[in-house]
């Protein structure tokens, strides 16, 4: 009982959270000048506007598709990156400057570099995979090098290194952290691709970020945050789903 009363009270303060936005906003829009701040009705109609164009449907899919392949790219190379530096230590110290270049470097700096060397699409994936790479990559060295010392004890008795030791036992037991390395890298990823495709800014590149740009370069204020709720909107259900997948899984 005293948990249902706590979590309608928690529930009731995220909402007043949302009608303060929504409060702010429309003091904001009818203060300052409406070209650079729209008013809610103004958003609103770009929103709906917005909701009827294919190209929109379009946009969000081709930038979801770049990031989802750039999960799975970092996933394979992940684990097995991971794996030879969970069981080897030279290997982890031989990769770990090439971990701090993708860690330390700023994200702007590798978009302007790689985007004059690949083409739109590919350069997209690419930055997406130099941010989640190492989320996947030291999931996997942390589960291994976290596996219990009797069960490597009793690894090491029919052969720590052989193959059904490390697919069969060492691998499954990294899985709990691979699972929440993967579950963080779905937010980010999307961040990153969104921010590389309005770095550029190409009409090559089309996705969320093109949509950014464009209503950027429009002066289309209205349509920029209109494309910033259905952004927004799309990471509220994402969050919730992972949030349900993060407790299934601890």
């Amino acid at each position: 009982m005293k948990e249902k009363y706590k979590n309608s009270w928690n529930i009731l303060f995220e909402w007043l959270g949302i009608l303060t936005i929504l409060l702010i906003w429309l003091i904001s829009s009818s203060l300052f000048d409406k070209i650079y701040l729209p008013t809610i009705d103004q958003t609103f109609n770009a929103l709906l506007n917005l909701l009827t164009l294919e190209s929109t449907y379009e946009a969000f899919g081709l930038t979801f598709l770049r990031t989802i392949v750039a999960i799975i790219i970092s996933i394979i190379l992940g684990i097995i990156f991971g794996l030879l530096s969970g069981l080897f230590i030279k290997s982890r110290k031989f990769l770990k400057p090439f971990l701090n270049l993708m860690r330390f470097i700023p994200v702007p700096c590798f978009i302007f570099i790689i985007s004059s060397i690949f083409s739109p699409n590919i350069f997209s994936v690419l930055i997406s995979y130099i941010v989640i790479f190492p989320l996947i990559y030291e999931a996997i060295v942390g589960g291994v090098i976290n596996i219990d010392e009797n069960i490597k004890n009793s690894l090491r008795l029919e052969g720590f290194y052989r193959p059904n030791s490390i697919f069969k036992v060492i691998l499954p037991l990294t899985f709990p952290y691979l699972n929440v390395a993967i579950i963080n890298s779905i937010g980010m990823g999307i961040k990153i691709s969104v921010m590389s495709e309005i770095i550029v800014g190409r009409s090559s590149i089309w996705g969320i970020g093109r949509l950014i740009y464009v209503a950027n370069q429009n002066a289309d204020y209205p349509m920029m945050f209109a494309i910033i709720i259905i952004i927004i909107i799309i990471f509220v259900i994402i969050d919730f789903i992972l949030s349900i997948l993060k407790k299934k899984i601890t």
